[in-house]
């Protein structure tokens, strides 16, 4: 009896020890070096392709899905003979990638792979099927840099939001589709495309030998030249520092014919050192007609005034027109000016009535307050939510509205025509005055004047104020870019630096359109030190509104065009939202 006791306890020992030791191993599966997703929720999906350098597949490659900002793979395989490869996916939320890395292009086992596609953002794969090369690599490198995700030492860092990861995606699958040049989009220029190849054709040089990559490490360096260490790390070398431009590109060029990525005959193509080497994506979508203030929901909508349609424009981030609200007050009702509240809502001056009306999230009109005898030329909202107004009259003056719509109260300006409208963090309201002066007037909370202060020549068209408190000015008239510190003293005076709407990202730069002088019709980029950084040309003459969203795109309304421009990932997100929005000038 003892001993049937004694094998039946073992034999529920061994049971219980199975079921452990079975349930302990779900993590892992040592098949073909495959791990099982062990982060999570989400969905469950495959993820298979071919990994290829140049016209040759690469076997014996590692692969690896990654969520961009997480060091460790969620998943992996090795590449068979054809290069194909297959890997379970388990997503949840952030930006997926694939990482190859290692193995044979034909010339022997190369240990300095390194190639990449962007996957998808979320729950959902954009691509279950994925060829990875060289040119998905630069295209993934690309947008990663432009999006400020892509690190000097080669990692991958995580979008700040969701938005972000659905932007990264999507400027990814403008740039490539199947592995090759997605030439189905109308916005891939050739400039973008030879810049494109140019990248993949650099890359080329390290992947398709035994790991004889010096040539493409010591054309890509760093900014006190010193040579790459690895493949992400020259991409980022390439794409930083302008000039990297004409070495990488010698490095590209001799290996066009064998690669298949078609280059220019002899020039370096003109998008590979733009922007410091970032290769800009834009895209322009249809708005009403006469676009001029812009102003950017937390969902990444863009809402846009349309002074010669009487309505207000909604887009999503992929530029949908979500729709089409009209500002029904009055006949000639003109919308210049907008603002978003803590809630939300959308707030439009109206310029021809006195008239300010308040939009919810989905368009409906909520509230509608009037200024006895206001001229609206600006629109801010301070941080209790009140809505206040520049007014274009005689004697001129910014008026208060409460939230429900209600007029709390007006006070007079020093100065003509105030313009320019923004608050600083002590909820002082810093004024821009659109006549023939030159000065730029702070009033307390209150609406007592606290200092007058002297701008650049011209007449003050937007007021934008940074981080660290330094207030910017665009001068109409002189197309100049005034920057004066919290105390009102000029730090610096930029010309040709821009004349219309104006807004600040959140390392400080400003952003700014012109239609007045050399950069008529440009948007630049200025920093904190009084340089301007790039200048970009949206395809209109009349640039008046700028917006940046959260994931660094900067939007632009071209009034004459009746359009707006997204330049993707240019900018770093904003970090403080809801905002106001920048301020737009008034029209003569």
């Amino acid at each position: 009896m003892k001993v049937v006791r004694c094998r039946l306890f073992i034999l529920i020992l061994l049971l219980v020890c199975s079921a452990f030791l079975f349930s302990s191993c779900k993590g892992s599966s040592s098949a073909a070096g495959v791990t099982t997703p062990s982060n999570g929720g989400g969905s469950t999906a495959g993820v298979s392709g071919t990994v290829m350098g140049g016209l040759s597949p690469i076997k014996n490659a590692n692969v690896q899905l990654f969520q961009a900002g997480n060091s460790s793979p969620i998943s992996a395989a090795v590449t068979s003979n054809n290069g194909t490869f297959s890997v379970p996916a388990n997503l949840s939320s952030g930006l997926y990638y694939l990482l190859v890395t290692n193995g044979n292009a034909g010339s022997g086992s190369n240990n300095q792979i390194q190639l990449m596609a962007i996957v998808g953002a979320g729950a959902n794969l954009s691509s279950s099927n994925v060829t990875i090369n060289e040119l998905t690599t630069a295209a993934a490198g690309t947008v990663l840099f432009n999006f400020g995700l892509l690190s000097s030492t080669g990692t991958v860092t995580a979008p700040g939001n969701a938005n972000g990861a659905t932007n990264v995606v999507t400027q990814y699958n403008n740039f490539v589709s199947n592995g090759s040049l997605n030439t189905g989009n109308s916005n891939l220029t050739t400039t973008i495309q030879n810049g494109l190849n140019s990248l993949a054709n650099a890359l080329a040089s390290c992947v398709e030998t035994s790991g004889s990559c010096s040539g493409l490490y010591n054309a890509a360096v760093n900014g006190s030249s010193t040579a790459a260490t690895s493949m992400m790390i020259a991409m980022y070398n390439a794409l930083n520092t302008s000039s990297n431009a004409t070495n990488v590109y010698n490095v590209a060029f001799p290996l066009s014919a064998s690669t298949g990525y078609a280059m220019p005959s002899s020039t370096i193509p003109g998008g590979f050192a733009f922007n410091n080497g970032v290769i800009i994506s834009s895209q322009t979508f249809a708005a009403g007609s006469g676009p001029q203030g812009i102003v950017i929901d937390t969902s990444g909508n863009a809402w846009v005034a349309d002074a010669g349609s009487n309505t207000v424009t909604e887009l999503s981030p992929s530029g949908t027109t979500l729709g089409t609200f009209t500002i029904s007050i009055a006949a000639g009702t003109i919308p210049r000016h907008l603002g978003i509240d803590a809630g939300g809502n959308v707030w439009v001056a109206v310029r021809n009535t006195g008239t300010v009306v308040e939009l919810s999230s989905s368009g409906t009109t909520l509230n509608t307050a009037t200024v006895s005898g206001s001229v609206p030329g600006a629109l801010a909202i301070d941080a209790n939510g009140n809505i206040w107004i520049g007014s274009f009259t005689t004697p001129p003056f910014v008026a208060e509205i409460s939230p429900s719509g209600s007029v709390e109260g007006t006070f007079n300006t020093p100065g003509p025509a105030p313009s320019g409208l923004a608050f600083d963090s002590s909820g002082n309201l810093w004024i821009g005055g659109l006549a023939s002066t030159n000065n730029i007037y702070k009033l307390s909370p209150s609406g007592g004047v606290l200092g007058t202060f002297t701008a650049a020549a011209g007449a003050s068209e937007s007021v934008g104020i940074d981080p660290s408190g330094n207030i910017w000015i665009a001068n109409a008239t002189s197309a100049t870019v005034t920057e004066l510190n919290s105390a009102g003293a000029i730090m610096h005076s930029i010309p040709n630096g821009g004349s219309q709407g104006l807004t600040i990202d959140s390392s400080g730069n400003a952003w700014t359109a012109s239609n007045t002088g050399s950069t008529s019709g440009k948007l630049l980029e200025l920093s904190s030190s009084g340089t301007i950084l790039q200048t970009l040309a949206p395809p209109a003459t009349t640039t008046i509104g700028v917006a940046i969203d959260a994931s660094g795109n900067v939007w632009v309304s071209n009034n004459n065009a009746s359009t707006v421009t997204k330049f993707q990932g240019l900018a770093p997100g904003r970090a403080f939202f809801p905002y106001s929005g920048p301020v737009y000038p008034y029209d003569f």
